[in-house]
């Protein structure tokens, strides 16, 4: 018998879990029906029924996003908030055929993720409607299947825009599963796994699991439980005699001895058998994954994980993935996630709703801290046709369904219940919180900018906690009491481009709820960045675009903010606003988003990565900036940054030594060159040994194109997907920093093209289209397999440049 933990991303089976033995028969089978759904935007009449001609609906797979495939416009309802994409009703159908339908088994559909407003038919019965768009969510088949065909049919109503304050996505843009029980059977998320008490001795692992009998008479059971660690290993069982009638809550409770426990540093995973017997017969069997770990709140001192301090390295996210929209395949989030991981980040805000199941999985074991949020706002509505509208009918079962689904993943540390709510009142907070306790009492709880209010564990700051003195303030007003920023910090960068002035949002690029005539009355609260010249070296860019020095802040830059993290116990750390540029939330057509993000919309890092870079990660690196292409500007003086956490680095232009210097506090090393071609190179030193070097050469004009696959192979499994980074060079082979050429795709082989993006917010082309131009020297394709193996074959042209071609491989 093996039981390990594991990911398995693109395979058929894409939940993760637990891997069992193979040899024993077990009645529970989930299986992923994602292939082969028919859809069509607009709502016709009839759709539900069984005998509904939809021959000519198209033919597609999900997780799908209907919005992310139209125009950006200008009139589309959805406005700054969608990102100016399209909304509307669209209808899925799948047929399931059933070949054997036996008296005692149980069938459920699983739908990850509907958005929004959904209703769902099986054979022309309706099974229900569920308004809100990011939560999980069954129901049971059972009663009006039969043996051949059965149609399932999902309506989807996103008619009504904006219905978030950023971009949402429409239709069934996560992962749908068909589930098949016995009649005595675990229900969805009928387990919750605890550790009361951790050390590196020994655990206390509590079990309470869910077993319903609908069977109709008696039944005499045996339940046993298994649990073994990340290599298979048993560490512990037990095995208990129940008779059942309709459901019992069974509880258990075991000692694992010398537990590996579970942290960003080292996830490790154990595995929960559930398995019910009755004269020899397996009636279920259920795997939970769990980790071991404890989660300590210490007042003043702060956060503590397995007994020891922690720090909150992390950041904001929502949902969507650029180009693909909300519809985003496992290996694109697996990636994202391992840039995050990279970088030093080691814990995640799920901003402001609950993201996919994979999603957890996956921080569960790539070691992400998880401050899991339920809801952006409560009953009052913050866009026109958001959840609010639908809160005070769901929010009890939305709720509930978010917690069961969640609450086994040692990754989720913190749950949070709202963000920036309007106009709550302490009363709805207290309502909220002893609700969410009543499902789990074992983490804390706190509340995006909720510190007004006394019933969360934690004050959640936002960017008020952004102005001098706030945090000082509330501390000394309420030392028992632990802060982190669930929104902290905010500043702005767009990929490749610098401005050597510093620029505060509400004064040089006010947000559309900004006025800069107010900048005055709140500049001492600001903490104010030195410009890196007395005048502007690089004027005439758009305000659109933000400089990717890090001098383009709302009300604190990183730098000065982290500072603040690690002069207070009591500050635990910040969830930064945002780790990728996301749609939507815009400051005006036409740009499609606010550059918020440290990773841009095609996936390519922007200079603040790598600051956070040297401020979070152990790993020795080195970073500079800007670029050393700047024809015209011969003998000025441009400022070069440096960020490093080795300590001390020295600059080389042309291997000439510009000087070595020490990192203080202000996080950066920063050096005034006057221009000139060449080589601009930084080594960091350790100990006083180089441990790490970054350079940049002088480009030429364009001359050809490059492209660079992620993989070199992938899986013919209708999920596998490659993204090829295209970059244009010189004769060199030397990226020209703002290259901007018009680059056509042309793919041939089992693929299918998933998107294209450069990560410009200003650039409102389609996604769903074989070209895309270049921003600052780069752009992305993005590809997906088939299910057949062969070559993908991906030329990348421009028109004067010489085109190049790459092969990947499909098995």
């Amino acid at each position: 018998m093996f039981c390990k933990y594991v990911v398995l991303i693109f395979s058929i089976v894409l939940a993760a879990g637990c891997q069992t033995d193979t040899t024993i028969e077990k009645p529970r089978e989930k299986s992923l029906i994602d292939f082969d759904w028919r859809f069509t935007e607009g709502d016709p009449t009839g759709a539900e029924n069984v005998e509904f001609e939809d021959s000519e609906w198209r033919l597609l797979d999900v997780p799908h996003d209907w919005s992310i495939e139209g125009s950006y416009d200008q009139n589309n309802p959805s406005g700054i908030s969608g990102a100016f994409l399209p909304t509307g009703i669209g209808w899925y159908r799948k047929t399931i055929h059933l070949n054997e339908l036996n008296p005692d088994d149980k069938f459920f559909v699983e739908f990850d993720g509907v958005y929004m407003n959904s209703d769902v038919w099986i054979n022309g019965h309706h099974l229900g409607n569920r308004p809100y768009g990011y939560i999980s969510f069954g129901y049971d088949l059972t009663p009006y299947l039969q043996e051949g065909g059965n149609v399932l049919a999902v309506r989807v109503d996103h008619s009504k825009a904006p219905s978030g304050r950023w971009y949402t996505g429409s239709g069934i843009y996560r992962h749908v599963w068909l589930v098949q029980t016995g009649n005595v059977y675990i229900p969805r998320w009928g387990t919750f796994v605890t550790t009361p008490e951790v050390s590196h001795e020994e655990a206390t692992v509590n079990l309470s699991v869910s077993i319903l009998n609908e069977t109709g008479k008696k039944q005499d059971v045996t339940v046993h439980n298994i649990v073994r660690d990340e290599n298979g290993a048993e560490v512990a069982r037990s095995q208990k005699e129940i008779s059942l009638t309709d459901s019992v809550l069974y509880k258990d409770a075991f000692v694992v001895e010398k537990p590996l426990l579970w942290s960003p540093d080292s996830p490790s995973m154990y595995c929960l058998e559930t398995r019910i017997q009755a004269k020899g017969k397996i009636l279920d069997q259920f795997e939970t994954p769990f980790g071991i770990r404890s989660v300590e709140l210490r007042g003043s001192d702060g956060f503590y994980l397995n007994g020891e301090p922690v720090k909150f390295k992390g950041l904001s996210n929502h949902h969507d993935a650029g180009p693909l929209g909300a519809a985003v395949p496992n290996d694109v989030l697996y990636r994202r996630l391992k840039m995050m991981k990279e970088m030093g980040c080691n814990a995640l805000r799920t901003t402001h709703n609950p993201f996919s199941p994979e999603f957890y999985t996956m921080c569960d074991t790539m070691g992400f801290m998880v401050m899991d949020e339920a809801f952006d706002g409560w009953w009052n509505p913050k866009a026109e046709h958001d959840y609010g509208n639908y809160f005070q009918d769901w929010w009890e079962q939305d709720l509930k369904d978010f917690m069961h689904r969640d609450r086994n993943h040692p990754s989720v540390v913190i749950w949070s219940i709202g963000n920036e709510v309007h106009g709550f009142t302490p009363e709805e907070q207290k309502t909220i919180v002893e609700f969410a306790k009543s499902f789990d009492d074992t983490r804390p709880v706190t509340q995006g900018r909720g510190y007004m209010a006394p019933y969360i564990d934690i004050a959640g700051f936002n960017g008020h906690g952004e102005f001098k003195g706030v945090l000082e303030n509330y501390h000394k007003a309420h030392p028992e009491r632990p802060i982190i920023g669930t929104e902290i910090t905010h500043t702005l960068q767009t990929r490749g481009v610098y401005r050597t002035q510093t620029w505060y949002r509400v004064k040089d690029n006010p947000a559309p709820w900004e006025k800069p005539e107010e900048f005055p009355q709140m500049e001492h609260k600001i903490t104010k960045i030195k410009d890196l010249s007395e005048k502007e070296l690089f004027p005439g860019i758009t305000h659109k675009y933000q400089s990717s020095y890090d001098n383009s802040i709302v009300r604190i830059g990183i730098r000065d903010d982290w500072n603040r993290v690690e002069r207070y116990d009591w500050y635990m750390g910040n969830f930064r606003w945002t780790g990728f540029d996301y749609l939507g939330e815009s400051f005006g057509w036409p740009a499609r988003t606010a550059n918020f993000g440290i990773i841009d919309l095609a996936g390519f890092p922007k200079d603040h990565y790598y600051l956070y870079q040297s401020l979070w990660s152990d790993k020795p690196m080195v970073h500079l900036l800007p670029h050393w292409t700047h024809p015209g500007k011969e003998g000025e003086e441009i400022p070069v940054v440096v960020y490093t956490n080795c300590g001390e680095a020295e600059l080389f232009l042309n291997d000439k030594s510009l000087g070595r210097k020490k990192m203080g506090e202000e996080r950066q090393l920063v050096w005034q060159v006057p221009y000139k071609a060449g080589t601009l190179s930084a080594v960091a030193y350790k100990d006083g040994d180089p441990v790490a070097q970054k350079a940049f050469e002088t480009a030429g004009k364009p001359a050809s194109l490059a492209v660079n696959p992620d993989k070199a192979k992938i899986k013919a499994n209708r999920q596998d997907v490659v993204h090829c980074e295209v970059i244009v060079i010189d004769e060199n082979g030397v990226m020209v920093p703002d290259a901007d050429n018009q680059v056509v795709f042309d793919v041939s082989g089992p693929a299918r093209l998933l998107g294209v993006e450069n990560g410009d917010i200003l650039d409102l082309s389609p996604h769903k289209v074989n070209h895309r131009k270049a921003f600052k020297g780069k752009c992305l394709l993005i590809l997906q397999s088939l299910d057949e193996s062969g070559d993908i074959v991906v030329s990348a042209k421009s028109e004067g440049l010489e085109a190049t071609t790459v092969t990947i491989k499909v098995e």
